[in-house]
């Protein structure tokens, strides 16, 4: 590998990582280099506008080209084709219905799924809009975003079953509960005796670009199999976000 482009994009994943600007002397022993090497790179990153000196602190942070690149890209990216192999690979180890999710506007939207074999399974039709607040991956994905996101999921909460959380107090516990944990388990909350396992797939700054599902009869969904599920389905996260070139992205999701 060329050594100075390694060098420089090691400077800059260490901008873009930091919740903070940062000293010459702080990126220099983050990326293990000479305070001299180090600026020589920040020089030459600001001249391509990917970094920006702070005149207050002379400190350094990487500006939006980032972000503007990085949009281009996923807007070209195909999440279904990449996740297809990976779902297909969760269904059998499951042997229950699985599916690949989107937030949108208070809800998770259904872009991929692969039905169980079994005669009675859990039915999910491609493009069906359904509240975040009471399935599985509308969770997962909502317990990563933030009090904009949450309070659009709860303008319209109702009870679709007896046991559905219908108040966005409830729904905060749950959400609580699901950040804690990695993963969103849901047990007849939006159709009657259906189980569902969800967990989101995120970025490597931790936005959450989809979630992953695995749904089937509560009369089948044991403890055993719940926790089958949950290792499957963390692991498809994972997988996914691995796929998608996020390769440092886990499954365990931080406070919005």
């Amino acid at each position: 590998m060329e050594k100075t482009v390694v060098k420089a994009i090691r400077v800059l994943e260490s901008l873009a990582l930091s919740p903070r600007p940062r000293a010459l002397g702080e990126i220099a022993a983050a990326c293990d280099m000479t305070k001299s090497n180090a600026h020589r790179l920040l020089h030459t990153l600001s001249e391509l506008h990917y970094v920006r000196q702070v005149p207050e602190s002379r400190s350094y942070e990487a500006t939006l080209r980032l972000w503007e690149l990085g949009m281009r890209v996923f807007d070209r990216f195909d999440i279904r084709g990449v996740a297809s192999p990976i779902l297909q690979d969760l269904q059998e180890r499951t042997g229950e219905s699985v599916h690949l999710s989107i937030f949108d506007d208070g809800d998770a939207v259904y872009i991929d799924r692969i039905d169980s074999r079994q005669a009675v399974r859990a039915y999910i039709r491609i493009g069906d809009r359904v509240p975040a607040y009471c399935t599985a991956t509308g969770r997962a994905m909502l317990a990563c975003l933030g009090e904009a996101e949450i309070a659009a999921a709860s303008r319209d909460m109702r009870q679709h079953t007896a046991l559905t959380v219908s108040t966005p107090e409830a729904l905060a516990d749950a959400l609580a509960a699901v950040r804690d944990k990695g993963y969103a388990l849901t047990r007849g909350e939006w159709r009657e005796g259906v189980v569902g396992v969800a967990a989101p797939i995120r970025s490597q700054t931790g936005m959450v670009v989809a979630g992953v599902g695995v749904a089937g009869p509560a009369e089948r969904m044991g403890e055993a199999d719940i926790r089958n599920a949950t290792a499957a389905v963390l692991r498809a996260a994972t997988d996914i976000s691995n796929a998608l070139g996020f390769s440092s992205a886990g499954t365990g999701i931080a406070a919005p």
